[in-house]
């Protein structure tokens, strides 16, 4: 491979992956009748891949491309693209993408199997012509003849005279149809070009003057031809003058280099705390020389001994004494200036390479589109899917730990959750399951949910393979709610499937997504209903970056907390400490919350002693809370976390390692793990919280009210629509619920009347939250039956919490 090549491919396999991933994305729309307007951004973005993959050699994703652009083109006229095209499309793109790793290099093993698939595709597509080209209407000149026309051309620099004869002859006739077929400018255009094809045809020409002027033809009928619409719509990836125009305010870097530059910035703001550390050892180097200048003035007082009459020599030391002292105090301000001033630098640059790293959440969910479509062919099975939250933006780290584990959750759900459509109607269930991917903010968090309309989980089955694996004995597993035995499927080894499969995993269990949510500093958690369905939440930080911990000591030694998991520092009187069903807890805005020591959660000496105030850190995770007694808390500090390796694996209870700005290193504990340890069982010992549905389809206001209600204490189940809010709220236990007016699908003032008309839902309140604040839209929202009305601008104010808990009164 030439040093050229090596220098293009990493741009070149950047570009081709973004552009297989646009295909596959897109393609699905193409489907339905009337999606024309879709099919030209595609095109054009197959035709860019065509054009890179020829310019750097890669034929096989030249001729895979060249064939997608075909069956693309099939799908201009609005008549849609039939299901098996749209599949061989997917196929050809994820080929395409499958080309770019490895060693494979543009190469596609099955290059012969995936054309064939889309000839055969673009062929029955409806009128396709020979080779799978679409035929364009009578005298009208398309895609297809200026392709054919490119190609022949392409070829004409053979060295083989016979052959460029017979290519020349191709091209002219096919320009001689162009021209026949256009008008104006075009038509000049193609007669010229069919003219030097027909001198190299009979061979008496300067051979490569008349190629150079065949190709600048091409070119130049090419850019007649070239739509140029008023409006184009919005695509994600699409080629044109826009594109150009952002490209030249943008460079392309490699993700690596950004992530070593970021490792580097982390160290540099480790540096300034260790300045900052050296700057107060010399004020303390100054202290000690004042307080010995001062000590030694006085001992010379007692001895009798006047400062006037002391030995020069001594009178000198005294005096070179104070000196340094004012020396190190002098250094120690500069140096504690300089180390504010490269904070400030080092924390802003830290941010800004943060925000380079950010990329929104849609890389992720619009590659699963297609998984799932291709997936539930396989399978026999209806799903649809429903994406939302693509627009949230998170660290492309995150992202890329978090790929896998949503794809097994996805195929856990399509394999073994969504039953066939038969068992579904027997059911009572429509034939085509519903799967939900759900991507929202929460603080420095994100949460994703995967959430399907299946059968559920079975927990007496997790139970038995729990028991069986000696994960549980057999009295303690039969002790558990059903809720809490569906956690067990976290566990190494712990599944239901009746067979092992591909799809699922061949057998391996969810442990594989606990394990990457804790590897991240998440959690990861499921609730079922039996014949209802299932709901994986998985949450991890938005950020993976070097950050500040909280230093401790606990039971003899230090140990670093994450600061983001540290909510605050309690100070825990004896009196304050109480116990739910024999676990000592100690009150936290107005909730129990579990309370031990940090020694004995992390399984070394130390206890709670009893006597006095206690310090503890409030550590929050996954929507969990533990207050865990320390020594001393020695404060915050810059840290960047290091891997142990695959030796300390096995250790849950530790993340990583730190060097403190004094060189020591100190183990940098596990959230989730403290969290797991030292948890109040939420389902036996504490009062179930109210249940609230929240329905608004703006992810921002759903949020915020979310948000609000959470940190009153309420339990909120959020909804995008009233038809989710109206499933929600049949829940046993939904006792409020906050709806938005306007929402797709069953807007509020409809949901509120058929909450109204239930008998089961009658006493349930409504409160209408939306932005129209006139008298009449008042009385609809009353008339329609709700108990409250709020104005989306009141909600933050403190509102809708004050008539939450007006009609919430217990």
């Amino acid at each position: 491979m030439s040093d050229v090549f090596e220098q293009v491919w990493p741009i070149f396999e950047a570009e081709t992956r973004e552009q297989a991933q646009a295909i596959a994305a897109g393609v699905i729309d193409l489907e339905r009748p009337g999606a024309s307007d879709r099919a030209g951004p595609l095109l054009r973005v197959a035709h860019t891949m065509k054009g890179s993959a020829a310019s750097v050699g890669a034929l096989d994703i030249e001729r895979a491309a060249h064939a997608i652009e075909d069956v693309l083109a099939l799908a201009e006229d609005g008549r849609g693209l039939p299901p098996h095209a749209v599949e061989a499309v997917l196929r050809a793109a994820a080929a395409i993408e499958g080309s770019l790793c490895g060693d494979a290099r543009g190469r596609i093993p099955d290059l012969e199997r995936v054309v064939g698939e889309l000839e055969d595709g673009g062929a029955s597509g409806g009128g396709a012509g020979p080779g799978g080209r679409a035929p364009t209407a009578a005298g009208a000149p398309g895609p297809a003849d200026l392709d054919a026309l490119s190609e022949d051309v392409a070829a004409l620099s053979t060295s083989d005279p016979a052959a460029r004869a017979a290519r020349a002859g191709r091209a002219r006739a096919a320009a001689e149809r162009l021209a026949a077929g256009l008008r104006g400018h075009a038509a000049e255009l193609a007669s010229r070009l069919a003219r030097s094809a027909a001198e190299l045809e009979a061979g008496g020409a300067d051979v490569a003057k008349a190629i150079a002027r065949a190709a600048a033809d091409l070119v130049e009928l090419r850019g007649a031809l070239a739509p140029a619409p008023a409006h184009e719509p919005a695509e994600p990836h699409r080629d044109g003058g826009g594109a150009r125009r952002a490209d030249e305010r943008s460079i392309r870097v490699d993700a690596a280099r950004v992530d070593a530059i970021a490792a580097d910035v982390d160290q540099l703001v480790v540096g300034v705390s260790r300045r900052e550390r050296r700057g107060r050892d010399l004020q303390r180097v100054e202290q000690a020389l004042r307080e010995a200048a001062r000590l030694l003035q006085r001992g010379l007082a007692e001895a009798g001994v006047k400062e006037d009459g002391l030995p020069r020599s001594l009178a000198d030391g005294l005096d070179r004494l104070r000196s340094i002292g004012a020396d190190f105090g002098r250094h120690a301000r500069e140096l504690r200036r300089e180390s504010d001033r490269e904070r400030v630098f080092a924390h802003g640059l830290r941010d800004a390479l943060l925000d380079l790293r950010m990329v929104p959440a849609q890389t992720v969910l619009g590659p699963l589109r297609a998984t799932v479509r291709e997936l539930a062919a396989k399978l026999g099975k209806e799903v649809t899917l429903h994406l939302s939250g693509g627009e949230v933006r998170l660290d492309r780290r995150v992202l890329e730990e978090l790929k896998a584990p949503l794809m097994h959750l996805v195929r856990n759900a399509l394999d073994h959750g969504i039953e066939a459509a038969a068992a579904r109607r027997s059911a009572g269930k429509p034939a085509a399951a519903t799967l939900e991917i759900r991507v929202e903010p929460h603080k420095d968090h994100v949460v994703f949910t995967v959430r399907d309309d299946g059968a559920g989980l079975a927990p007496e089955r997790l139970r038995v393979a729990a028991v069986q694996r000696g994960i549980v004995s057999a009295a303690e597993a039969a002790r558990l709610t059903d809720q809490e035995a569906a956690q067990l499927a976290f566990q190494p080894g712990v599944s239901t499937a009746a067979e092992i499969t591909a799809l699922s995993g061949r057998g391996v269990g969810l442990d594989v997504v606990a394990e990457a949510a804790r590897r991240l500093g998440g959690a990861v958690s499921v609730a079922f209903e039996h014949g209802r369905g299932t709901a994986f939440t998985l949450e991890a930080p938005l950020a993976i970056a070097g950050s500040t911990g909280f230093l401790f000591r606990a039971g003899g030694g230090l140990g670093i907390l994450p600061a983001d998991a540290v909510e605050r520092v309690l100070l825990v009187s004896p009196s304050a400490i109480g116990t739910v069903a024999g676990q000592a807890t100690v009150e936290v805005d107005g909730a129990p919350v579990p309370f031990s020591s940090m020694a004995q959660a992390l399984g070394t000496t130390g206890g709670l002693t009893g006597a006095g105030a206690t310090v503890a850190l409030l550590v929050a995770s996954g929507g969990r809370r533990v207050a865990l007694a320390v020594d001393e808390v020695l404060g915050e500090q810059a840290i960047v976390v290091s891997s142990l390796g695959r030796r300390l694996a096995s250790a849950r209870h530790i993340a990583g390692a730190a060097a403190l700005d004094d060189g020591r290193v100190v183990a940098v504990l596990q959230p989730a793990h403290l969290l797991g340890v030292g948890r109040l069982r939420q389902a036996e010992k504490e009062a179930p919280r109210v249940r609230i549905v929240v329905a608004d389809d703006s992810l921002t206001t759903r949020t915020t009210a979310k948000s609000i209600l959470e940190i009153a204490g309420f339990e909120v189940l959020p909804a995008a629509d009233g038809e989710e809010a109206l499933a929600l709220a049949r829940d046993p236990g939904c006792e409020l619920v906050v709806a938005d007016i306007q929402m797709p699908r069953l807007d509020g003032l409809a949901l509120t009347r058929r909450l109204k008309g239930d008998p089961r839902l009658a006493r349930v309140p409504v409160v209408l939250v939306t932005s129209l604040d006139s008298a009449e839209d008042r009385a609809a929202g009353l008339k329609a039956g709700a108990d409250a009305y709020v104005v989306k601008r009141d909600v933050q104010r403190g509102k809708l919490l004050e008539l939450v808990r007006q009609l919430l009164p217990a």
